[in-house]
C-alpha cells in the first residue's frame, strides 16, 4: 500500500486568488493527491495538491468573494505555517495588460515580473511614504527568489516552449481555449495585424503594479502607466512580498478599461498556469533552499 502524502513533502505553493485560475493550474498537475487531510485553526487557504514533474505542490484558494492585498497577506502567512518544507511560492492567474509603444501586449500573453532598469519587479502603486517634498513608491527590487529568477533568465535566453503545456490542458476542459480574436478598440485597432493562433502567446518581462484598486478605466491606467511604466496590473502580490517572495506570473485578459469582461479570462490563466509549470521543470528538485521568510 502506498504511503499516504503528508504536508511536509509538499515544497511549492502555487496562490490562485479566482477560482479560474485554480482550474488552470489544476489541469497543469501531472498527478493529482487525495486524501491529505490538514486542520488548522482559523484556517482561511484551501488547498489541492498534487504533483508537477518532481515537485509536490499545493495549489492555495482564496476564500470565495475575497481578494486584495491583505488577504494575500494572509494566505502567505497561512502557507509558510502549513508548509514547513516549502521552498517556493508562485502567484499564477489573470491581470490587465497595460499597452504602449513599446510593449506589443495580447490578450492570452504572459505578464512576468521581474526587475528592469527604471523599476522594481513589484511596484505597490498605493503603499507610499508621503514626505513634504516627496512620495516614496514602496517597491520590492529582489523580492523573488534568486533561483526562481535564475529560471526566469535562463527561459528568457533559451525560448523555453512553455506552449507546449496548452494542448493537454485544453483536451482536458475546452473551455479553457483561446477566445476568437476580440473586437477592435483603441487598445486593439483594426489595423494592428492578429496573431496567428499558432504563433502562440508571447511572455512580456519587467515591472507589474500592484495596488488595491479594481481598474476600469483607460484613464486611470494611462496615469499608472506614465507615472510608473509596468506591464501588467493586478491586487495581490504587494500583499504578500513582505511574507513571502513569490514569482508573479500573470496572463493578460483585459486592459483595465470600461470593455473588461471575462471572455479570455480562463485561456490567460492557462497560459499564465503553462508557464509556471514550465518554470517548475526546470527547477532542480535536489537543491535545498533555504525555506522563504526564514
Amino acid at each position: 500500500m502506498e504511503e499516504p502524502y503528508s504536508l511536509d513533502k509538499y515544497t511549492v505553493v502555487i496562490f490562485c486568488p479566482l477560482v479560474v485560475e485554480m482550474r488552470a493550474v489544476f489541469l497543469m498537475l501531472d498527478e493529482h493527491h487525495q486524501g491529505v487531510s490538514w486542520d488548522a485553526p482559523g484556517q482561511v487557504a484551501s488547498y489541492i495538491l498534487g504533483r508537477i514533474g518532481h515537485h509536490n505542490v499545493a495549489i492555495a484558494g482564496y476564500p470565495e468573494g475575497e481578494f486584495g492585498m491583505g488577504v494575500s497577506g494572509s494566505m502567505a502567512s497561512e502557507a509558510m505555517r502549513d508548509f514547513p518544507k516549502l521552498r517556493a511560492g508562485f502567484l499564477v492567474g489573470v491581470a490587465a495588460g497595460i499597452p504602449s509603444s513599446t510593449s506589443d501586449i495580447r490578450f492570452g500573453d504572459v505578464a512576468v515580473a521581474v526587475p528592469t532598469d527604471d523599476n522594481s519587479g513589484i511596484v505597490g502603486y498605493d503603499l507610499v511614504k508621503v514626505y513634504d517634498d516627496k512620495v516614496e513608491i514602496k517597491q520590492w527590487q529582489n523580492s523573488t527568489l534568486s533561483s526562481l529568477r535564475t529560471i526566469m533568465r535562463k527561459m528568457r535566453v533559451t525560448g523555453s516552449d512553455f506552449t507546449k503545456h496548452l494542448s493537454s490542458a485544453i483536451s482536458k476542459d475546452p473551455d479553457y481555449a483561446r477566445p476568437y480574436p476580440p473586437l477592435p478598440s483603441e487598445d486593439w485597432p483594426a489595423h494592428k495585424p492578429q496573431r496567428k493562433e499558432k504563433d502562440g502567446p508571447k511572455v512580456h518581462y519587467g515591472a507589474i503594479l500592484s495596488g488595491n484598486e479594481m481598474i476600469k478605466s483607460k484613464k486611470r491606467r494611462e496615469e499608472l502607466r506614465d507615472r510608473h511604466g509596468g506591464i501588467a496590473i493586478e491586487m495581490a502580490a504587494a500583499g504578500m512580498m513582505t511574507r513571502l517572495p513569490v514569482a508573479v506570473i500573470r496572463g493578460i485578459s483585459d486592459f483595465a478599461d470600461a470593455s473588461e469582461n471575462k471572455e479570455w479570462q480562463p485561456y490567460a490563466a492557462l497560459t499564465a498556469a503553462a508557464y509556471a509549470k514550465e518554470m517548475l521543470l526546470n527547477m532542480n528538485p535536489l537543491h535545498e533552499n533555504k525555506a522563504p521568510g526564514t
